[in-house]
C-alpha cells in the first residue's frame, strides 16, 4: 500500500527533527528529505509549525479517543508519555529550540479542553457551579503542563509510569476540591 503524501511529509520532517533542534530545520530539508517539490509542501501545510501541530494532534487524538471509548485517561495520559518518551530526541530537539514556546503553548491548548473533561466527568453527579469546574481544570491544567515541560526540558529522566504515578497523587486532588466546591454552593443557597 503506497503512504499518502501527507504521511510521507510528516515521516521525513520526522526523521528531521530526531536528527536536529527544530529551528534548524527549513522546508527546503522537509522536501528534500521525502522528494517533493515546495509547492506540494504548501498544497498541505502553511508552514513548519501547522505540520508540527498536526502530528501532536494525531498523537492527542489516540489518547482522547481512549478516554471517550471509556478508557482510563490515566491509561490514555500513560500512553501519551510513552510515546513522548519512545521519541525522547525529537522532544529534546523541539526543546533546544528556540520555537519550545509554540509547543508549550500547543500543551496548554490541548491540556485545556482535556482537564475540562476530566473535571466535569468527576462533578456529573455533583452540584458544582461551572466557574469552579473551569477554576480547577485550570489550576490542574497549568500544573500539568508546567510538570511536563519541567520532564521535557531535563531530558525525561524519570520513566512515564514514575511520572504518571506522582500525578495520579495529586489529580485525586480534584475530586477533593469539587466536594468542597459542592459543599460550598450548598451552604450558599
Amino acid at each position: 500500500m503506497q503512504k499518502d503524501t501527507k504521511t510521507i511529509i510528516s515521516e521525513a520532517f520526522l526523521v528531521l527533527l530526531s536528527q536536529k533542534p527544530f529551528d534548524k530545520i527549513t522546508i527546503k530539508d522537509i522536501v528534500e528529505e521525502c522528494n517533493i517539490n515546495r509547492n506540494t509542501f504548501y498544497y498541505y501545510y502553511s508552514d513548519i509549525y501547522d505540520l508540527l501541530e498536526e502530528i501532536f494532534k494525531k498523537e492527542l487524538c489516540v489518547m482522547i479517543d481512549d478516554y471517550k471509548k471509556g478508557g482510563s485517561w490515566v491509561e490514555g495520559f500513560i500512553k501519551m508519555l510513552n510515546v513522548c518518551f519512545t521519541h525522547k530526541r525529537i522532544i529534546n530537539n523541539i526543546c533546544s529550540s528556540r520555537s519550545y514556546d509554540y509547543f508549550e503553548n500547543y500543551m496548554y491548548k490541548s491540556c485545556s479542553s482535556i482537564m475540562v473533561d476530566i473535571v466535569s466527568y468527576h462533578a456529573k453527579d455533583m452540584e458544582v457551579p461551572a466557574e469552579d469546574i473551569e477554576f480547577i481544570a485550570s489550576f490542574y491544567e497549568y500544573a500539568m503542563v508546567g510538570i511536563l515541560s519541567d520532564w521535557f526540558r531535563t531530558g525525561m529522566r524519570e520513566t512515564p509510569a514514575n511520572l504518571a504515578g506522582q500525578l495520579w497523587l495529586v489529580i485525586d486532588g480534584i475530586k477533593f476540591s469539587l466536594r468542597r466546591s459542592e459543599k460550598r454552593a450548598r451552604a450558599n443557597r
